[in-house]
């Protein structure tokens, strides 16, 4: 089979311009995380040390900050949520920062496509900011930014964010309580299953609610299962025991 010269130019410059793969300087990281009901996913590149002085230098003291590297650090969630107490509406932010030696500005910003810094900040785009004090990390310095989600419960979980000797934490509250009671309430019924008599009377024990309630429910999950597993009659032994 005979190649043409042609043929040959045509792959010899398709080679040519063939587009070279390189690693990021700053490794690219995604995040999800459920609290409770509500779905969380963060998006962001995370820098080195790289023996540079971080804060205070590298990044200013009192300038916004795009917390991480290249494009926007972006958080978004489900349903709404508070931010250390303050509230704030589901959707998707630019997660920046300005951060200070006592303390530190988190700022929830309703755009989020931008690489580096917002060019045009507009304080109007501000859905939310808090101020926390930030903390010396004990451990030795953390060579590489890192965002994690740390005492992850069914109704809160703390954000925290650190780098070098550096560490902050926001608490973020959900409204899982609020939900599952509605959810309760709204469907909860005699047609309903073992199962779900279980669940609701494990709900409320674990949240300390109403404790009559909650035996009243795990004795119907009981008597609604021909085969009664052993963890149902544990729940209903250590409501009876904890007199809450």
């Amino acid at each position: 089979m005979k190649i043409t010269s042609a043929f040959l130019a045509l792959v010899v410059s398709s080679c040519a311009f063939a587009q070279m793969k390189f690693p990021a300087v700053s490794s690219h990281a995604e995040i999800e995380q459920k609290v409770g009901l509500t779905d969380f996913e963060i998006v962001y590149n995370r820098p080195n040390v790289n023996n540079r002085e971080i804060f205070g230098k590298l990044v200013p003291d009192g300038e916004v900050w795009r917390t991480g590297a290249n494009e926007n650090t972006t958080i978004s969630f489900d349903q709404p949520i508070k931010v250390n107490g303050k509230e704030l509406a589901a959707g998707k932010y630019g997660l920046f920062t300005i951060p200070n030696k006592n303390s530190w500005d988190i700022i929830f910003y309703k755009e989020s496509n931008n690489w580096g810094n917002q060019v045009d900040w507009k304080e109007s785009n501000v859905a939310l900011k808090v101020s926390v004090v930030p903390t010396k990390l004990k451990i030795e310095k953390l060579e590489t930014f890192e965002i994690r989600f740390t005492n992850v419960k069914q109704n809160n979980a703390d954000l925290v964010l650190a780098w070098d000797d550096i560490s902050v934490k926001v608490n973020l509250e959900t409204n899982t309580k609020e939900a599952v009671l509605k959810m309760i309430k709204e469907n909860l019924n005699s047609n309903s299953s073992a199962r779900d008599f279980y669940n609701s009377a494990n709900f409320y024990y674990t949240n300390r609610l109403d404790r009559k309630q909650a035996l009243e429910w795990i004795n119907t999950a009981i008597k609604k299962d021909a085969k009664v597993p052993g963890y149902f009659k544990e729940l209903k032994e250590t409501i009876e025991k904890d007199n809450y």
